[in-house]
This record gives structure tokens, sequence and C-alpha cells, in this order.
């Protein structure tokens, strides 16, 4: 070896770093012994039990010789005499440790050579954490508020009497116009050639409903049954088809027929025909409950998704990996029966640690409930069982039924508990949090646009 060679042979080799492994604050362990001697004494039982049913040839059922039945059946029995007895020494052990434990743990054997009386064995397993609250000052939260006006009955009366829209053919020198249903053919080409989608013979519409592109509609409108046009128009640059996407296109469009729309009166009478006594306006105050009743629904769950949002963000406790991987599990198994009712393949051996984020912070939050709602006695009343089964029920005809069926059926009432339930913790949250109120507009409501 030359003396360059032996320098850079004894050079010292640049260290890897290693990467600590990740300390589990919720891990603890407790040392279990079981006696020698109680291991054995049980062995035999076992092996007593196995020798009454034990077969061999030559011998009769149960009349085995025991040293050929210990020879078939020693080490199951042992197994099973460890197990039983290690399972007693942990329950024992779990009872006196005064420990919140979560999950199953871990038991390894220790060897032990100095103690040849006893089997010594370590189980390592967590604790459920202290839950530590965030800041409920530092959080933004908002309250929601919404008024069903006149206006809101009004406009909900009007889609109730266009929903019962009836046509009749218009004269042939009909224009058509707003809210007529009109049957036409189109051809639609770009650079003189038809793309995909853009011929039909029969297309029925309705002028104003918004179901064709604005530009289609307003060149339709005013023509007459049997007229035809050709016209331009662009689409939206945001249409769907990478290829049409504020693509200038022509369309030749002839229109076949023209239907008037007529749209029943809103009196008495319509109110009959909806199943309510008592003329128009007591339809208008059912309306208005209805109404009342789906906004406060909407609102309430906008509220308490933020609520419930902004906590899990702010919460910082560990929690236990075992009950994360059994609502990671559960979350898996729940998006994959979704997938099947929906008619879709789920794929082979998809990872459920995709749910792994989701499942921390479900668990985290579900602590933090069951914690909070333990300390500040936030659990459902029957007064609020009974007054939210009475709301969802004010939309049935037979209300009283509905509500006597919910609190009778265990399920049911438990469903409705939870949610009273999670109602008083939200409550709680926006009381201690830092809070503004907005009202939103009814129509924003309705469409979720808030």
């Amino acid at each position: 070896m030359t003396e360059e060679k032996t320098e850079q042979a004894a050079a010292p080799q640049e260290e890897k770093a290693v990467e600590a492994p990740a300390v589990n604050p919720l891990e603890r362990s407790l040392d279990l012994s079981v006696p020698a001697a109680d291991v054995q004494a049980l062995v035999k039982k076992y092996l007593r039990n196995y020798a009454k049913t034990a077969t061999m040839p030559g011998f009769r059922k149960g009349h085995v010789p025991m040293a050929q039945v210990e020879a078939m059946y020693g080490m199951r029995a042992y197994d099973q005499a460890v197990n039983e007895l290690v399972g007693q020494a942990w329950v024992k052990a779990a009872q006196a440790s005064g420990l919140e434990i979560a999950g199953q743990p871990r038991i390894d054997l220790v060897e032990d050579k100095e103690d040849a009386e006893n089997m010594k064995f370590k189980a390592v397993f967590e604790v459920f954490p202290e839950i530590v609250d965030p800041d409920f000052k530092a959080l933004t939260l908002k309250r929601y508020t919404c008024t069903v006006d006149d206006a809101a009955v009004e406009k909900t009366l009007n889609v109730m009497s266009r929903q019962r829209v009836t046509y009749t053919e218009a004269p042939e020198d009909h224009a058509a116009g707003k809210d007529d249903r009109v049957t036409v053919n189109f051809r639609g080409t770009k650079d003189g050639v038809e793309f995909a989608g853009g011929k039909a013979e029969g297309f029925q519409f309705e002028i104003g409903a918004g179901r064709m592109l604005a530009d289609f509609e307003a060149a339709v409108e005013g023509m007459k049954k049997g007229e035809k046009k050709t016209f331009e128009m662009t689409f939206p640059e945001d249409y769907g088809p990478a290829e049409l996407n504020g693509a200038k296109v022509e369309f030749e469009v002839e229109v076949t027929q023209i239907e008037e729309a007529h749209f029943p009166e809103v009196d008495d009478e319509f109110a009959k025909s909806l199943g309510v006594e008592g003329g128009v306006d007591a339809m208008r105050a059912e309306i208005r409950a209805n109404l009342e009743r789906e906004v406060q629904a909407r609102l309430t769950e906008k509220t308490e998704n933020e609520a419930f949002e902004a906590v899990t963000a702010a919460l910082k406790f560990p929690v236990p990996t075992a009950v994360v991987a059994q609502e990671r599990r559960a979350m898996a198994e729940n998006f994959a029966q979704n997938i099947k009712q929906r008619g879709g393949k789920v794929p082979e051996n998809f990872p459920d640690t995709m749910f792994q984020e989701g499942a921390e912070k479900r668990v985290r939050l579900g602590l933090f409930v069951e914690a909070l709602t333990k300390r500040e006695h936030l659990e459902a009343t029957d007064e609020q069982i009974k007054a939210r089964a009475e709301m969802f029920a004010g939309a049935y005809e037979n209300s009283a039924q509905v509500v006597e069926s919910i609190m009778t059926d265990r399920q049911s009432r438990a469903n409705i508990a939870v949610q009273c339930q999670q109602k008083n913790v939200c409550d709680w949250i926006l009381d201690h949090a830092t809070t503004s109120d907005e009202t939103v507009e009814f129509d924003k409501v309705m469409t979720g646009a808030f």
C-alpha cells in the first residue's frame, strides 16, 4: 500500500446523522409477574381437558396415555395457560395503577435468570392525555342570524307556484318570450366543423330558466314557430371542454314549437291543493315556520362547523396512537363503503394512512369535547331533547306522533341527544371566544353562499 493510500485509508469517515426515534409522551409500562408453578398447574388442567377428547390409533377416545396427550397438546396448553395468567396479571396491574389506559398493551417476555420461580413480562401501553384547553379568547368566531321576512315567504310561494306550471301551445304568430317552453333543432359549428354535443333535435327548454347559456337564450327569444336563424356566440372561458372554452362558434337554430306557461294563482284553492287547511294565510304561516326551521338549521350547522374547526386547529395535546389507528381504520371503511354505494370499485389495498391527519384531528377534538362536556355539565337534558324533536317533527303533518316515535326509540333519541350536546358545547365555546354578529341574507343562507 502506498503512503498516499495509507493516509486515505486512515482518514476519518464522515459520520452520518442518525435520527433519534420519536418519543411517545403517552407511553407507559408496567412489570408483570406470573408464578411458574401456577403456569404448570394450569397447563395440567388444560391437558386433562384435552385428554377427555383425545384420539389416537389403538386407543379409545378419552383413553390416550397422558404422555401422548402432552406430546400432542403440550405447546397449545402451555400457550393457553401463559396467556390466561398474563391476562389476569395485566388486568390486576392496570387496575392498581390508576392510569387511564388507551387501547391494548404490548406484552413482552423479560428474561430473569435469577428468579426461576416466576415468569416476568413487561406491558407497554398508552394512556389518555391531559386535556389542555386552547386560549378561547384567541378564537375569532361568528354568530350568524337571518330574518325570514315577507319577501322570503313570497319568493318561496313563487317557486312553489312555478313548480306546478302547465303549458299550452302558443298561437302561430306568438314570439317566444320569458317563461315560454320552446322546442328547437340546432347545430353548432366551430370553424365550419360540427363539435361534440353541438347538435340536437326536439330539444326543449324554458326561456329565462337559466338552463341554456344566456347568449343562446337571447338569440331564440323573439323567434316564432317555424322560424330559422343563424347566429354567432362565444363560449365562456370556463365552459368545460377545453376546445370550447372561450371559443367563437356559430349556431343554426330552428324553432319547432312554442308553449305558453300557466302558473297557478296563489289563493285558497292553491293552499288546499297542497294539503293546507285554512286558506292562503295559513299556508303563508306554515311556509314561514318551515323556512325559519330550515334557516336555523343551516345557521347552526355553519356556526358549529366553524367553531369546531377553530378549536381543532388550536388543540395541541398528544393523542394515543392506538385510538388514532382505530379511528383511521373506521374512516377507511366508511370511505370504501361510500364508494361501493355509488357503484364504484374500491382500490385494492388502498392505505388507510391517507386518513391519518383527519383521524388525529377527530380523536383530539373528541377527547376535548368529552372532557369539556363532563367538566362543564353540558350533557343534553330531557327538555332539550324533546324541544329538538318537536322542532324536527314540525315539518310533518302528524308531528305529535313523530315526537313520540323519536322519544321512545332508543337510537333516534340518542341521535337527537348527540345533536343537543353538540349545540351545548358550541354555545359554551362561543360564550368564551371572541365573537362578532353577522346578519346573512336569506338567499345566501338557502344557497350556502356565506
